[in-house]
């Protein structure tokens, strides 16, 4: 899989136990590979831009990373091997996920699927979140309605009542979220993200611009749509933050974000996933029990 904050390929093996909805899945092992300058590349396609050539050659390099992180896990056989592809473009029902598979299907011999976003298009869904029915076999609880919050480059949470059937699982979106304040963090600090939420820390929460995100944030969680590449509002802290410190401005998003997703969760159990959780100023803002690790 690679996230929106396009920053890498990560691969994880799992065992899966059992068929249907009553298999079990054990952890194996992860390997991941930096996109390197691939990354550059993938945000201004991401912007709409580039060319045709640009997207073919993006693919590919897309399916020789691919390649070489699910050859790092070492595996001895492979049964299935799952690709997500990068999303450069999301606005249903219209959805873009970059991979050309062609580099795996040379390297393994085993079934490989691709695209899981456009089926579940084709069958009537936003395409996002994918990860709900995954969230139930692993996470329900008998007794605890339990939320699972992924805090990606967009926020979006699976819901789970106590003792849940499979129709019963609630999965949204909800905010913008890490590509808000990587946006930030790459024009103020010259870094991909603020390490641990660092920078964030040291600052002072400004209301006025704190409020203002807010705003717009709450406008996402409440449009009951899925989120993507026109939700991005990096550039409109950027605006309304611009007389702001950077330690500052990031407090303000920080807190805005949390403020926006801790009013979603109506959870007892709240647990905690995605590049986010290594943020300690979001995750301070958030309600939450544990991570999912």
């Amino acid at each position: 899989m690679t996230g929106t904050s396009m920053d890498g390929v990560d691969a994880v093996a799992v065992a899966i136990e059992g068929r249907g909805l009553n298999i079990s899945a054990s952890y194996l092992g992860m390997a991941s590979c930096e996109l390197g300058t691939l990354t550059t590349l993938l945000r201004k396609l991401a912007t709409g831009s580039g060319t045709n050539e640009e997207m073919a050659s993006a693919a590919f390099q897309l399916g020789c990373i691919a390649t070489e992180t699910i050859t790092k896990l070492r595996l001895p056989s492979i049964d299935t091997i799952a690709l997500h592809g990068q999303t450069i473009f999301h606005d249903p029902p219209t959805s873009i996920q970059l991979m050309n598979p062609q580099p795996v299907f040379d390297a393994f011999s085993c079934t490989v699927l691709t695209d899981p976003r456009q089926a579940d298009l084709n069958l009537g869904g936003q395409g996002a979140p994918i990860t709900p029915l995954a969230d139930w076999v692993m996470f329900r609880s008998a007794t605890e309605p339990t939320a699972i919050v992924n805090l990606g480059g967009f926020c979006n949470v699976t819901y789970l009542p106590a003792n849940c059937a499979p129709n019963q699982i609630q999965g949204f979106d909800v905010c913008c979220c890490n590509l808000l304040l990587n946006a930030i963090a790459r024009e103020r600090l010259g870094a991909e993200f603020d390490d641990g939420g660092i920078a964030a820390s040291q600052g002072q929460v400004d209301e006025t611009v704190c409020n203002a995100l807010f705003e717009y944030l709450s406008e996402q969680s409440k449009a009951n749509r899925s989120l993507g590449s026109k939700d991005d509002l990096g550039s409109y802290a950027l605006q309304i933050g611009r007389h702001l410190s950077t330690e500052d401005l990031l407090a303000s998003a920080t807190r805005a974000i949390g403020a926006c997703i801790g009013g979603v969760l109506g959870a007892e159990r709240v647990l905690i996933a995605g590049g986010g959780v290594h943020n300690a100023q979001l995750v301070a803002s958030i309600p939450n029990n544990e991570t999912t690790e």
